[in-house]
């Protein structure tokens, strides 16, 4: 069970409630519970799922974290008294709750902590670890993609994609289609967009398509709570719901025909990728003495140059191995 089965469990109140007061071994070093003893038995912490704070004021106090026998239980430090300006504390650790496992739950709940609508967003789910709202929308791209297939529109079992971002939705597009950056048959310009560039192989002309703007009603909250994440001031209870709002969006997504979700538009242009895997030619830098590819080197006074190097040649930088 990752953080994020974790956090949507609390969320279904997945959960068995404990409320006592435990014993606990602390890592002060690192920064995290070894071992918590409870009814007179130990229990070693084998991972840290995920670390937070009761209250906007306090310190990380909170740690769901992951046993040898693979449950998964919640530790808090309750303060009985805290000066945030004073390095001295007082009060107790305190065993809240153990999340259910998938043998006490019925098929039902499991499907909700989970979140797998089919085998094949499964796949998907496997291979980049969680289930998030990029994901999702690499999803529908493959669906968009799969749905041309069927109609013939395809000629050659391949396509080629240019993808203007570098979010989790490539997971997806790379897991479905096939199309990687290994394989030259998947572009990368990060620009920050759902964009993508769509091409038939051999044909030289495909689709674009743009995600249109989603509307979720809880954009406010949303970004308050996102904000007060990345500032690392989020208390334990906004990040289960952050965590909720995320899986709003996602079942949006993922209920949305392909056609509803992006503006599609025809492109003509061709582009500029490698329709099939080439041998890989590496030449020597003069400058580090380390391999670069051949179509990346810079012919730099007759020598032959990274990028790197040549960036610090023209920066006025002395080159260490240029005679």
């Amino acid at each position: 069970m990752d953080k994020t089965e974790a956090l949507r469990s609390i969320h279904y109140d997945l959960l068995e409630y404990i409320q006592r007061k435990v014993r606990v071994d602390f890592d002060y070093a690192r920064q995290r519970p070894v071992s918590f003893t409870v009814g007179g038995k130990k229990h070693v912490v084998g991972e840290v799922v995920g670390r937070f704070r009761t209250r906007r004021e306090y310190p990380v106090n909170a740690f769901l974290v992951r046993e040898n026998s693979d449950d998964v239980f919640f530790l808090y430090f309750n303060y009985s008294g805290f000066d945030p300006h004073g390095s001295l504390a007082t009060g107790n650790w305190v065993l809240s709750f153990r999340i259910l496992n998938d043998n006490e739950l019925m098929a039902f709940y499991r499907e909700d902590r989970k979140m797998l609508i089919n085998m094949t967003l499964k796949r998907v789910v496997d291979f980049h670890g969680h289930l998030c709202p990029d994901l999702a929308i690499g999803g529908k791209v493959c669906e968009y993609v799969q749905k041309l297939f069927s109609t013939g529109s395809e000629s050659d079992g391949g396509i080629s994609i240019i993808a203007e971002n570098s979010t989790s939705a490539l997971d997806a597009i790379q897991v479905l289609l096939g199309v990687s950056v290994g394989n030259q048959r998947l572009q990368i310009m990060d620009f920050g967009k759902h964009n993508y560039m769509i091409f038939f192989r051999n044909i030289g002309e495909g689709c674009k398509l743009s995600l249109q703007r989603q509307q979720y009603g809880d954009e406010d909250e949303y970004n308050r709570i996102e904000s007060r994440i990345l500032n690392n001031e989020a208390t334990f209870d906004e990040i289960t719901q952050f965590q909720s709002f995320l899986d709003g969006r996602v079942k949006h997504l993922l209920g949305l025909p392909p056609e509803r979700l992006f503006k599609v538009e025809p492109c003509h242009e061709k582009p500029a990728l490698y329709h099939t895997e080439s041998a890989s030619v590496y030449l020597t830098c003069t400058c580090c003495g380390e391999q670069v590819l051949k179509s990346h080197v810079i012919d730099y006074q007759g020598r032959v140059c990274c990028i790197p190097c040549f960036q610090r040649l023209n920066n006025g930088d002395a080159c260490r191995r240029l005679q």
